[in-house]
């Protein structure tokens, strides 16, 4: 049953409870609601601009070396998603996150005890990639077990959209604290902070009990199709597009999270451009809640259309140059693209192979992240430093979204009917 809400799912299956009678599942939005404070607290990264600022500001670091942290941690996080993936799916997604709390802190402080370009390099983008991506490896799947195939879209949405809301949060938190107290001080304090809130946030985590209709027999069979999967997955011609369109749009939209504090103030002689970088957040957010609804109405092949048209768009405004006005509406559209392209991925992972393994399968995606994404932010900033503008980057960005649009005609030509 599902009530009028269309929130609820059939069972209440948390800690062996029987069968709700309202038809609502508390256990389900409790999970719901611990996997997206889990992302939340991780979502830090999503500031990083802000770090970056104040670490060339205060410490005198050039702008590639203040960036090149975050391009590791794309790195890192992307290929360590694997590992986070099939650890959920041996091991369920408590430890992993318990892992992800814990270390990421502890990297977090670490940088503010190590703040050269060296030592941030390797506590954030070596040390809280890998524990970021046990955490986030183990909340998507987790949560999309608790709801039917007609929710699973906006539950997506809702789990990613928390990550990209962090830099709604964190954004003025870090600034604030930079400018107060200093950016050593500042990876001091969110260090203590993500250690309390990831690991209080872990223990809402559970995974459902098995419904009553699925047997022993039926388990053993789906697991024993989902040892191969992964490999039967990889030489997919669907899945390689997927991989090559998640992977260039991460490229455009890191380039811009990591660096748009710097174009506000090089190109547009804007001085709060760290609220640009809320703004991006914000629209992300909305767009992966949107996008995922998009994707259960009209399938993800159709949301993934609408997207790459948005992010085209936006690139245009920003090669338009005409003023902060626009600059707005640029970022506005970047962060609502960017943000339906992360809740279409695991909603197109999940519908062309299963849940089985989703953990392993959709970590294997998420490699396009360290392989092609993770170059943006670097790219950007080389460019940056050697042109004195961001001019280059907006191009690069418009290429890519077209590439990503055209991609989309080969997704559906190459997704069989379901």
């Amino acid at each position: 049953r599902r009530d009028t809400t269309g929130i609820a799912v059939v069972w209440l299956g948390v800690d062996g409870a029987a069968h709700d009678t309202t038809g609502r599942n508390p256990g389900a939005i409790r999970v719901l609601i611990a996997g997206s404070a889990v992302n939340l607290s991780l979502g830090i990264f999503y500031a990083w601009s802000v770090f970056a600022d104040a670490l060339v500001k205060e410490l005198g670091f050039t702008t590639a070396q203040a960036v090149f942290p975050y391009t590791v941690e794309m790195l890192v996080f992307s290929v360590a998603m694997i590992a986070g993936g099939r650890f959920q799916d041996r091991f369920g997604p408590r430890r992993g996150i318990v892992i992800a709390g814990w270390v990421t802190g502890l990297s977090l402080a670490a940088c503010g005890l190590f703040p050269t370009p060296v030592g941030i390099s390797f506590w954030f983008g070596a040390v809280y990639a890998c524990a970021a991506a046990f955490g986030y490896a183990a909340v998507t799947p987790t949560v999309i077990r608790w709801f039917p195939p007609s929710r699973r879209g906006l539950v997506t949405g809702i789990v990613v959209m928390s990550m990209g809301a962090g830099a709604l949060i964190w954004a003025p938190i870090v600034n604030a604290l930079a400018a107060g107290i200093g950016v050593i001080a500042a990876f001091l304090i969110c260090g203590a902070i993500l250690v309390i809130a990831i690991n209080v946030a872990a223990r809402g985590i559970s995974l459902p009990d098995p419904r009553p209709d699925e047997s022993p027999s039926r388990a053993a069979t789906a697991d024993q199709l989902g040892e191969s999967g992964w490999r039967t997955t990889i030489r997919s011609p669907a899945f390689r597009i997927l991989w090559l369109m998640l992977g260039l749009s991460t490229a455009i939209g890191s380039m811009f999270i990591a660096n748009l504090v710097q174009i506000a103030e090089a190109q547009y002689a804007i001085g709060w451009g760290y609220l640009l970088v809320s703004l991006f957040a914000a629209c992300s957010a909305a767009g992966r809640i949107v996008g995922g609804a998009v994707c259960d109405r009209l399938g993800y092949v159709s949301g993934l259309r609408i997207t790459y048209a948005l992010m085209v768009t936006a690139m245009l405004c920003f090669l338009a140059g005409l003023g902060w006005p626009l600059l707005i509406v640029a970022t506005i559209l970047l962060g609502l693209s960017y943000g339906s392209v992360l809740s279409a991925s695991p909603i197109a992972v999940a519908g062309l192979f299963g849940l089985v393994h989703f953990g392993t399968n959709f970590g294997i995606l998420f490699t396009a992240l360290g392989f092609v994404g993770s170059l943006g932010p670097s790219v950007s900033a080389l460019l940056a430093d050697a042109t004195g503008s961001y001019r280059a980057t907006f191009v690069l960005g418009l290429a890519a979204a077209l590439l990503c649009l055209v991609l989309v005609g080969q997704l559906r030509r190459r997704t069989p009917p379901r």
